[in-house]
């Protein structure tokens, strides 16, 4: 049996896990990142895991590792990470394919999630593809044809910072009206604030801490302004993914991470977005659903990128 590694390096915490041939998770687990140690410490913890594995990681043929940020994958570099301070510039494809004696790979975490769900997910028996991670940022992967599109640069997909909304709020990017500056989980919780702020507050009152999470689990009890915070927020993800149905035609757009827990409360509004803003009826067939394998997509999709660069070589 052929084995792959899958490595999914987020702020707090790295998933990891192996992964068959058939794309199936053998084992997995998940430790912390502790980023302040550097990346090599952090592969040495990795390779600590995957060494008590035994029998499964002596056949593994590659490692996949994702994180978030602008990914050099060519040179197995990161440019940038959000949640990766002080690693900007890391080799990070030389340190993981040595401390783990075979070759890696480094993908953008939304790349690796979007493959994995097109393969073993929401996007399996469909060859036009987009996958959405909605979380503290908004990131994305896209299949087109079967194939994984990354662009000349490989950055393809940044669909959080496309702009819905001109002079719109101040987005990460330092740009405003970013798509992230208006469906990312803080920008959620402030639209909830807001509205706290200028009324009584109803069922948003006393909420502690103000996560989207709770913000759903008030919106389920019925009309309100958890209900309306979430549907602002629909709408505005809508638009961002009408542009999506626009550019790239997809048969399906799956939406996964955090916010995507709040379900049909912010994903109604967006269907509805999409089918009273797309050109024509006939674009209004894309299905727009959630995402199956939480938060394993992203190490799966990195271990199946992995096995696909194996089988080039």
């Amino acid at each position: 049996m052929r084995y792959y590694l899958g490595v999914d390096i987020g702020g707090t915490e790295i998933k990891l896990g192996i992964v068959n041939a058939e794309g199936e998770i053998e084992a997995s687990s998940a430790i912390a990142t502790e980023p302040e140690k550097g990346p090599e410490e952090a592969a040495e913890r990795v390779w600590n895991w995957f060494e008590g594995q035994g029998p499964m990681t002596n056949e593994a043929l590659s490692a996949g590792v994702a994180c978030a940020g602008l990914i050099d994958r060519d040179k197995g570099k990161i440019i940038t990470s959000p949640n990766l301070e002080g690693w900007e510039g890391t080799p990070l494809r030389e340190i993981f394919t040595s401390r783990l004696s075979r070759p890696a790979v480094i993908e953008n975490d939304a790349t690796a999630a979007a493959y994995g769900e097109f393969r073993m997910g929401s996007g399996r028996g469909t060859l036009d593809f987009t996958c959405l991670t909605l979380g503290t940022g908004v990131g994305c992967g896209i299949v087109a044809g079967g194939k994984l599109q990354r662009g000349w640069q490989g950055h393809a997909g940044e669909i959080g910072h496309t702009i819905v909304m001109i002079d719109g709020p101040l987005c990460s990017c330092g740009s405003r009206g970013c798509l992230e500056a208006l469906v990312g989980a803080g920008a959620i919780i402030d639209r909830a604030k807001r509205k706290l702020e200028s009324s009584s507050g109803g069922d948003l009152e006393g909420i502690e801490p103000l996560t989207v999470k709770a913000i759903a689990a008030a919106a389920s009890g019925g009309e309100g302004l958890a209900r309306e915070v979430l549907e602002e927020s629909g709408r505005y993800l809508g638009i961002g993914l009408c542009n999506i149905v626009h550019l790239l035609n997809p048969e399906v757009i799956a939406i996964g991470g955090g916010v995507a827990g709040a379900g049909d409360l912010i994903l109604g509004p967006a269907r509805k977005a999409v089918g009273e803003h797309v050109m024509h009826e006939r674009l209004a067939g894309v299905r727009i659903i959630r995402a199956e394998l939480g938060n394993e997509a992203s190490l799966l999709g990195a271990a199946l990128i992995a096995s696909m660069e194996s089988v080039k070589e």
